[in-house]
C-alpha cells in the first residue's frame, strides 16, 4: 500500500466541478434574478412593457435551464463520468448568460436616459462582482461570464465614445475592472485549489490509514491463528493425531498440581505394542503406521471420561492420563482397552505370544505429594509396564 501524496489532475477537475455546481447553482439564480427584477423596474417607463416582460421571461428560462442542468449533472455524477464535456457546457452557459447582459445593455442604451444607462451598467458590474465568491472555484467559468458581460460593453463604449461624454472613461474603467477581476480570480482560484487538494489529501491519508489499520488488524489475526496452529502442531503427534510427549508432560504436571491441591487421585496407563519391531520388519513401516493409527482410535474410544488425555508417548508407546480415577477405575479402563484391541484382531504373524496385535500395559494410581513431578509418575508407569512385559506380555501390571 503506497500513500499517494498529491491529488491527481482528473480528480481535481472533478472536485472543482462538483464544488462549483453545489455552491453556485442557487446563488447564481438568486443574484441573476435580483438583477432581472431591478432591470425590469428600470426599463418599465422607457420601453414597451411586452418587450421587457418577454425578455425577462426568456432570460429566466435560460437561468432555470442552467440550474436544472447543474442539478441533473450532480445527480448523475457527470463530473466523474464526463468531466470534460460538463466543463465546456458550464463555460458556454456562463458565457451566454454574460452575453445576454451585454446585449441588453447595448440594445437599451439607445432607448433609456444616460443616467439609467449607467445605473444598469452598475447592476451588471455588481452582478459580476457578487458572482465572484461562489463561481471562482473554476477560474475560466467566472472569467467567461465577466468577459462576455463587460468586454462587449467596453468595446461598444470605445466605438461610440463621441456620443456620450463618459463612454471613453466607461470603456477604460470596464477594462480595468476586468483586469482586476483576472488578478483577484487567479488568487482566489489558487486558494480554492489548495483547499480542495488539502481536503483530498487529508481524506486520502485517513482512508489509507484506515486501510492500513484494517490490514494490520487482519495480519495480527492471521498471526494469532498461525501461532495457535503452531502451538497445536507442536503438541500433536502428526501420525495419530493424538497428543505428543510435550503435551503429556505439560498436562501431567498441571494434573499433579491440581490433584495435590484437592487431595485427589491421579492414574496413568502406559501402553506398549508387543513385538512391534517384528511387525514392522515383516509387514513394513506403512503397515506399522496403520496399526498405530488404529490403536489411537481404539484408545480414544476406550477413554470415556471427560478430562482424560490420550497421547502417543513415543514409538509404539501410548499413555492415558486419567485425572481423579481410582486404581479400580484405571484397571477397568485398561481391561476395556485390552478387550477392544483383541476384538479388532489385527493380524501379527511374527508375534511370539499370539497371531494378532496385543499390548502390554502398566498402570499406576497416586495421590501426589509435594515431592512428585511428572517425570516421577512416568518412571513409575514405565516400571509397571516392564513388569507386564516380564509377566509374559499381553498383560496388565499395577505398580
Amino acid at each position: 500500500m503506497i500513500y499517494q501524496q498529491h491529488m491527481p489532475r482528473d480528480e481535481m477537475v472533478s472536485a472543482q466541478l462538483e464544488l462549483l455546481m453545489q455552491n453556485s447553482r442557487l446563488p447564481t439564480l438568486s443574484v441573476q434574478l435580483v438583477g432581472v427584477v431591478a432591470s425590469v423596474l428600470m426599463f418599465w417607463p422607457f420601453m414597451q412593457i411586452t418587450t421587457v416582460l418577454l425578455s425577462a421571461a426568456a432570460f429566466l428560462i435560460l437561468l432555470l435551464a442552467r440550474s436544472l442542468h447543474m442539478s441533473t449533472a450532480l445527480v448523475e455524477r457527470r463530473f466523474e463520468t464526463r468531466p470534460v464535456l460538463l466543463y465546456w457546457q458550464l463555460l458556454i452557459g456562463a458565457g451566454i448568460t454574460g452575453a445576454v447582459w451585454s446585449y441588453v445593455y447595448i440594445y437599451a442604451a439607445h432607448s433609456i436616459p444616460v443616467s439609467m444607462q449607467y445605473a444598469f451598467l452598475l447592476i451588471i458590474v455588481m452582478t459580476a462582482a457578487f458572482s465572484l465568491g461562489f463561481s471562482v472555484v473554476i477560474r475560466e467559468y467566472f472569467l467567461a461570464y465577466v468577459f462576455c458581460a463587460l468586454l462587449p460593453i467596453a468595446w461598444s463604449s470605445f466605438i461610440h465614445y463621441q456620443k456620450e461624454p463618459y463612454n471613453l472613461l466607461i470603456g477604460l474603467v470596464l477594462l480595468a475592472f476586468c483586469a482586476l477581476m483576472v488578478y483577484i480570480t487567479d488568487w482566489t482560484y489558487r486558494t480554492f485549489r489548495n483547499m480542495i487538494a488539502l481536503t483530498w489529501e487529508r481524506e486520502h491519508f485517513t482512508q489509507e490509514l484506515g486501510d492500513l489499520t484494517g490490514s494490520l488488524r487482519e495480519r495480527n489475526r492471521q498471526l494469532r491463528d498461525a501461532r495457535r496452529q503452531l502451538t497445536a502442531l507442536a503438541n500433536v503427534d502428526e501420525l495419530t493425531g493424538l497428543g505428543n510427549r510435550r503435551l503429556v508432560n505439560s498436562v501431567l504436571q498441571k494434573e499433579i498440581n491440581r490433584a495435590r491441591r484437592a487431595g485427589a487421585e491421579l492414574s496413568l496407563i502406559l501402553l506398549d505394542v508387543d513385538y512391534f519391531k517384528n511387525y514392522n520388519d515383516t509387514y513394513g513401516h506403512p503397515a506399522g503406521d496403520n496399526v498405530l493409527q488404529k490403536l489411537a482410535d481404539i484408545m480414544q474410544r476406550a477413554s470415556t471420561r471427560a478430562g482424560d488425555l490420550v497421547a502417543r508417548y513415543g514409538g509404539e508407546e501410548f499413555i492415558l492420563v486419567l485425572p481423579g480415577a481410582s486404581s479400580e477405575s484405571a484397571m477397568r479402563t485398561a481391561s476395556r482397552l485390552q478387550d477392544m484391541i483383541l476384538e479388532e484382531r489385527i493380524p501379527h504373524g511374527t508375534s511370539e505370544i499370539a497371531d494378532q496385535i496385543t499390548v502390554s500395559q502398566g498402570v499406576i494410581t497416586v495421590r501426589p505429594d509435594g515431592a512428585q513431578q511428572a517425570t516421577d509418575l512416568i518412571a513409575m508407569a514405565d516400571a509397571a509396564l516392564y513388569k507386564a512385559k516380564d509377566g509374559g506380555r499381553n498383560t496388565i501390571a499395577m505398580h
